[in-house]
């Protein structure tokens, strides 16, 4: 055999000796990397990267970095992770990007050294488009979907992943607008993923559970939400009903059909021969199909039958454009006199005055003293008294302590204890400091800027099992940082209704069941609002809007507070032309929905400063879908 070329033999021990050399540089570590929804992520909103990471060497305690190389400016997120030899760890990041990153870089930091770093491509999808994931172990089930047509929508993205992978956080699933699940055994789904399900579905998601063999199985932990109650039964039965949606028989005309008893309200579809359940919870869809989902995979026309099914929804996401655009509704509503300027009519009188001493009044008076040589020390001494005074006018107006206001949109729906909150955070300090703020473990940190916040260095949290922690928070003299906070929470405002519809006309009664008043309350239906005036604890009032109405949220009567300005609040969340509602040209509430929208004097979200519970002055707004006739 010929010899090989030197330069062939060394390139082949380069090649062979690669993973090798990655090993030792990882320190024996390795990590696999799935962002996002099988790659792909919606823009701007939060995405989980799941990294499972096995330690063979040394015992490590570091910090697992996600960030979007060649994107700057681009948040950086952490999170401390505990890596003794021989363990294996499956850790789920939750991250968000702002403009279309194609590719994300995860480092493992020890003592601010990189111990490995790899990275992957991922796939933004716009807001217009619908996004819909498939859990399950068979990639090539609902693949015909990408073909489906919603109204509002420029196109459809189909993804598959693990129902290990299915997110425990509500608001990382809020990207996802409808999501399948394909024998999937959802008992054995974590209380913190089916916790998650609800939520996403109370508050917009649509969520299609598939029926057939393993009905039964994939049903088991959803039984709270689902709109029947299956049996043990299965019967060979006819698909052909189907063809009333599409106009085409399906493929193929039969199959196992499991037998399922629909619960009160649920609507049937077709409604003669049944063979989907749908029903409402909240402001999403929850659907059941008595077949299995991968039965129809053949049939040219699956996409329009689930483009009948599952409907393009209107989301509320009050921190999308302060987490995108970094616009924040502090900068309007809030009205703090310690960072306002001072007027030109004072800044101008100032100046007369101090020309007037420095000059004029302070020659006339050394010359009346007859020592104008004084004027060496009495012009500087001027000077710096009006400098230490103008110093001390304006600490006094700016105050000594540092303020944390709380502005606050928490989302409920009626019947349902748990509630989204998206916190607007405004930390004030009159001089220049460092601050550490702290959250609970279910909370998502995010950074908006305002004001004349425009240099700062932007924060990095740091999450762990126990909590988030931002820490090293600058602020510079007399000014603002601004954060938003998202997390599930308890509701403290609770409403129970009775209503009716004439046509589209809704009356009826509401009533306070919670332990929170609830302030300045107004009900809102198709762009229409009617007063309720002041709910306290235990308090009803009548509505109906057949009677005239005024125009919402322009022609809101609202009372401003000492901080913030409600009006303002009101606009910028519900005016149509600063909204944001994906995948929908309509307003961020449902046409179709009756709501309660209310106020409350104090904050929702709790937070630690610098180690202790921060005092905070809070204002919430609560938005109540009410539950309708079906």
């Amino acid at each position: 055999m010929a010899r090989l070329p030197a330069v062939l033999v060394a390139l082949i021990c380069i090649a062979l000796a690669g993973p090798v050399a990655a090993q030792e540089q990882g320190f024996g570590v390795t990590l696999t990397l799935r962002p996002g929804y099988d790659g792909a992520y919606r823009l701007g909103e939060w995405f989980p990267v799941v990294v499972e990471i096995a330690n063979d060497g040394r015992d490590l305690i570091g910090v697992l970095e996600w960030s979007f190389p060649g994107a700057p400016g681009q948040p950086v997120f952490r999170r401390a992770i505990d890596l003794p030899r021989g363990s294996r760890k499956r850790i789920s990041l939750d991250v968000f990007n702002q403009g279309f990153a194609r590719n994300g870089t995860v480092r493992l930091i020890e003592n601010g050294n990189v111990v490995l770093e790899q990275s992957i491509g991922i796939e933004a999808i716009e807001i217009d488009r619908f996004l819909v994931v498939v859990v399950g172990s068979d990639p090539t089930v609902l693949t015909s979907l990408s073909a489906m047509s919603i109204g509002g929508a420029s196109g459809t993205v189909v993804r598959h992943i693990s129902p290990d992978d299915l997110p425990s956080h509500a608001l990382v699933l809020r990207g996802v607008n409808a999501l399948f699940l394909h024998d999937v055994d959802t008992a054995a789904l974590s209380p913190e993923q089916r916790a998650a399900l609800r939520d996403w579905v109370a508050f917009g998601g649509q969520l299609v559970v598939g029926g057939g063999i393993n009905g039964e199985r994939s049903a088991a932990g959803l039984t709270d939400i689902l709109p029947v109650e299956t049996t043990r039964t299965i019967e060979q039965g006819a698909l052909s009903p189907l063809e009333q949606f599409v106009g085409s028989p399906p493929t193929p005309p039969t199959g196992p059909v499991l037998v399922v008893r629909p619960r009160p309200g649920a609507e049937a579809l077709p409604p003669d021969t049944p063979l989907i359940y749908r029903s409402r919870i909240g402001n999403g869809i929850v659907a059941f199909s008595a077949f299995d989902l991968a039965l129809l995979r053949g049939w040219a026309d699956e996409p329009n039958l689930w483009s009948r099914v599952i409907q393009p929804v209107p989301l509320f996401i009050p921190g999308f454009d302060a987490r995108v655009n970094r616009i924040s509704l502090m900068q309007d509503a809030l009205q703090l006199p310690a960072i306002r300027l001072p007027s030109a009519t004072a800044l101008a009188a100032f100046l007369i005055v101090y020309i007037l001493v420095v000059g004029p009044v302070n020659y006339l008076a050394l010359r009346r003293l007859r020592r104008l040589e004084w004027a060496w020390v009495s012009i500087p001494l001027t000077v710096v008294v009006f400098t230490v005074g103008v110093f001390l006018v304006g600490f006094g107006l700016r105050g000594g302590q540092e303020r944390l206001l709380q502005l606050s949109i928490v989302q409920g729906v009626e019947g349902e204890p748990r509630g989204i909150a998206t916190a607007y955070l405004a930390l004030f300090s009159p001089i220049r400091g460092s601050y550490t703020l702290r959250f609970p473990a279910d909370h998502l940190v995010s950074e908006t800027r305002g004001f004349d916040d425009f240099t700062s260095r932007s924060i990095v949290a740091m999450s762990d099992d126990t909590g988030v922690t931002v820490p090293d928070l600058l602020i510079d003299v007399a000014s603002v940082r601004t954060l938003i906070v998202e997390a599930p929470t308890t509701a403290p405002v609770r409403i129970q209704s009775v209503i009716q519809f004439d046509g589209d006309t809704p009356a009826g009664d509401v009533r306070n069941v919670g332990s929170v008043a609830l302030e300045q309350a107004i009900v809102v239906h198709q762009g229409k609002f009617q007063e309720l005036g002041n709910l306290a604890p235990g308090v009803s009032a009548a509505f109906d809007f057949n009677r005239p109405r005024g125009s919402f949220p322009f022609g809101v009567p609202v009372s401003d507070d000492r901080m913030f300005i409600r009006r303002q609040v009101l606009f910028r969340l519900f005016n149509s032309s600063s909204r944001i509602a994906p995948v929908s040209n309509q307003l961020p509430l449902d046409d179709s929905g009756v709501y309660v929208i209310g106020w409350s004097g104090s904050s929702t979200l709790p937070v630690e400063m610098n180690g202790r519970t921060a005092t905070q002055e809070g204002l919430t707004l609560f938005v109540i879908r009410l539950r309708t006739p079906s």
